[in-house]
């Protein structure tokens, strides 16, 4: 017996209505990169006063999502274990994403 042809067209309908609107909710409640790499992180993980000056000194030119997501490999971990206290950039990501959510839970 299948379930969905059970359910009332009008139930469905409401059903991808509510799907659609906890997606859009969802999608509101990203972090920023701003609000994860925080003047404050960035200066007690890094020897950088800001992101852009991580960026800036590593030369990586990046103007857009793409171009940030080009350099996220071999190279920009070792600039990033070099100039942080973190071993790669998935370390750095995670660590500003757990501060993140600990100082949030504490508003």
């Amino acid at each position: 017996m299948n379930i969905i042809n059970n359910i009332p067209d009008s139930d469905l309908d409401n059903f991808a209505k509510d799907l659609e609107k906890n997606a859009k909710q969802q999608s509101m409640n990203m972090v920023s990169f701003n609000d994860l790499f925080t003047p404050s992180f960035m200066t007690s993980h890094t020897q950088f006063s800001n992101f852009k000056e991580l960026l800036d000194t590593g030369k990586f030119n990046v103007k857009t999502l793409d171009d940030f997501m080009a350099i996220l490999d071999a190279k920009f971990d070792a600039f990033i274990n070099k100039t942080t206290k973190f071993k790669t950039w998935e370390k750095m990501q995670s660590t500003a994403v757990a501060e993140f959510i600990k100082k949030d839970s504490t508003l």
